[in-house]
């Protein structure tokens, strides 16, 4: 999609999470961690790219939860382009990450 390789994004917090960029076609690692699904798309010409971010979750192993747990609707399916990826064992630090970031997503909507 693009050469950017991480991803800043910045809980309700102020705390800027560091997200591997996957596209969609890549199979999610099957470790621990905190993921979003997302639309992303350039912003125009020279303002570089925006994600949206469709779905975030935590898990424990991450390609089995999308495989096996994830429902997205019709419209979410259709938008659903990248996969942001932060590798995290410790649970409690994903539910606070995960937390922290539908606080900000909630204040946007």
């Amino acid at each position: 999609m693009f050469k950017q390789k991480i991803w800043p994004f910045i809980g309700a917090s102020g705390t800027e999470y560091p997200f591997t960029i996957l596209p969609k076609s890549e199979k999610l690692p099957q470790s621990a961690g905190v993921f979003i699904l997302a639309y992303t798309h350039p912003r125009g010409h020279m303002a570089g790219w925006k994600t949206t971010p469709i779905l975030i979750n935590h898990a424990d192993n991450i390609a089995l939860t999308l495989d096996t747990e994830t429902q997205l609707n019709h419209n979410q399916t259709a938008l659903w382009n990248s996969n942001f990826v932060l590798l995290e064992p410790s649970q409690s630090a994903r539910e606070k990450c995960v937390h922290d970031l539908k606080i900000l997503e909630s204040k946007d909507a």
